[in-house]
């Protein structure tokens, strides 16, 4: 029997002892380009956006209770637990595919799988943040039991990560690191700006630092991706810093 789309979000959030209701979810897995087919259907931007760092908070967290590092480190390995190519994949594993919901000739890839994931974990905090129960822990019990075999992997190791090697295609890791060895004060990245339809957005972010007794230094970087945009960012910002 084909089941209706609430009933595969029900069955969705009992298999992965997901605590939010399929109100929440539906909202969480419903991708902004359905806003073009029904403008009144909440997509999963704002979610997203949250739940990313929520993510990036749990994950951090795991690994300041697991490993011993510095900022490269925690940085290097956070990325073998959040970055798309991972949530892409584990989304993957657990179907979520079939239950996003996108506009006509949509095509569902790695990063709106990532980004639904996401705003799952979002989803999670704001449902049990509004009832007044502990969402960090909430979100903290299904990141553990959903990222399970992810973690088991990353702490069974008995090495750590290589990071001159690691960092090599990764700006943002690179920056990380110049910072903390030169010593310098920590820079901060935003999101600036955000054009174009759903399906073919273009992403400006900004890069900031505001060095000893001198002038800040802005650097930006313009991707169809924001988490590419912010590399772009962070690449000129290091040339910055080193010339």
């Amino acid at each position: 029997m084909k089941l209706n789309r609430k009933e595969k979000l029900k069955d969705f959030i009992e298999k992965y002892k997901l605590q939010l209701t399929v109100e929440w979810l539906e909202i969480a897995t419903t991708h902004d380009s359905y806003h073009i087919i029904d403008p009144t259907h909440s997509s999963n931007e704002r979610l997203e956006a949250l739940g990313d760092s929520v993510l990036d908070l749990l994950s951090f967290d795991w690994l300041y209770n697991n490993f011993q590092g510095n900022e490269g480190i925690y940085t290097q390995l956070r990325s073998e637990i959040v970055s798309n190519l991972v949530l892409g994949k584990l989304g993957t594993s657990i179907g979520l595919n079939s239950i996003i919901l996108t506009g006509e000739g949509v095509s569902i890839n790695e990063k709106q799988l990532a980004d639904t994931l996401e705003a799952i974990y979002g989803a999670i905090f704001k449902y049990n943040q509004k009832i007044g129960l502990n969402a960090y822990d909430i979100c903290k019990q299904s990141f553990e039991f959903l990222f399970k075999n992810i973690l088991k992997d990353i702490k069974n190791r008995n090495f750590i990560p290589n990071l001159a090697n690691k960092n090599q295609n990764n700006p943002k890791n690179q920056l990380s690191e110049y910072i903390l060895k030169n010593d310098l004060p920590k820079c901060s990245v935003r999101l600036i700006g955000e054009q174009g339809p759903p399906h073919q957005k273009v992403f400006t972010s900004q890069y900031s630092i505001q060095l000893p007794e001198q002038s800040s230094i802005f650097t930006q970087g313009v991707a169809t991706t924001k988490k590419q945009s912010e590399k772009i960012a962070a690449a000129k910002l290091l040339k910055k810093l080193k010339n």
